[in-house]
């Protein structure tokens, strides 16, 4: 589960680089996660590990619909589709992890 989030982020990043669209909203959007999911595999999240599993995915989403009202739901007249799908992949994943997160 950490592993396929963490290629999420970094599909996103990658498709973002070879398109010439990082916005940086969305980067460190993808990055929050990433350091979550590094803190957590790497032990580091000991006490209330669940502060952390509901503080990365709240940043997240929050940076996500920053960048939203600020560039619109559409980019040259199609929808975002591709941006809904990974936000809603990735808090799916991120609520996941939260439901298996000790106290």
């Amino acid at each position: 589960m950490h592993i396929f989030l963490a290629l999420l982020q970094v599909f996103d990043i990658i498709i973002h680089a070879a398109t010439n669209q990082l916005e940086a909203l969305r980067v460190t959007s993808n990055i929050v996660i990433l350091l979550w999911l590094a803190a957590k595999s790497m032990g580091w999240l000991t006490v209330r590990p669940k502060y952390a599993a509901i503080a990365a995915p709240g940043i997240y989403i929050v940076l996500n619909l920053v960048f939203l009202i600020d560039n619109g739901f559409t980019n040259n007249g199609e929808p975002r589709t591709m941006l809904f799908i990974l936000v809603a992949l990735t808090m799916a994943l991120s609520a996941i992890l939260l439901s298996k997160s000790r106290p």
